[in-house]
């Protein structure tokens, strides 16, 4: 998978393979997804054992980089229901950059833009 990397004002710079982006720390486009139910409750997800970081961590419904060629809600959409079996109606709320330096050597850079929806 390739993720997209871009600049401070999240314009496209072109494009890598995801690993690698995360081996040399380099800014990327990344969306996390909050889905609430009607009483306010927030869906949370564990993560997977295998995970390259934070495996088993409890985290936002899901989240991923968009594919070269699609937008942010495509993406979205398409790993909600790829990660949870569901697709519902998603708002853009806000973004921000965030840098995290992990044990295993990785770096998660992104530009990230956050979604909600009610399911």
């Amino acid at each position: 998978m390739e993720v997209i990397l871009v600049n401070e004002h999240d314009e496209a710079l072109g494009s890598m393979e995801k690993m690698e982006a995360h081996e040399k720390g380099l800014l990327h486009r990344a969306f996390s997804v909050f889905i609430f139910n009607n009483r306010g409750e927030w869906l949370l997800q564990q993560r997977a054992d295998g995970k390259y970081h934070s495996p088993g961590l409890w985290t936002n419904t899901c989240c991923s980089h968009p594919q070269p060629g699609e937008t942010i809600a495509e993406a979205a959409i398409r790993r909600l229901q790829e990660e949870m079996g569901f697709v519902t109606e998603l708002e853009k709320r806000f973004h921000f950059t965030y840098k995290a330096d992990f044990d295993n050597g990785l770096t998660e850079y992104e530009f990230d833009h956050v979604l909600t929806g009610v399911y």
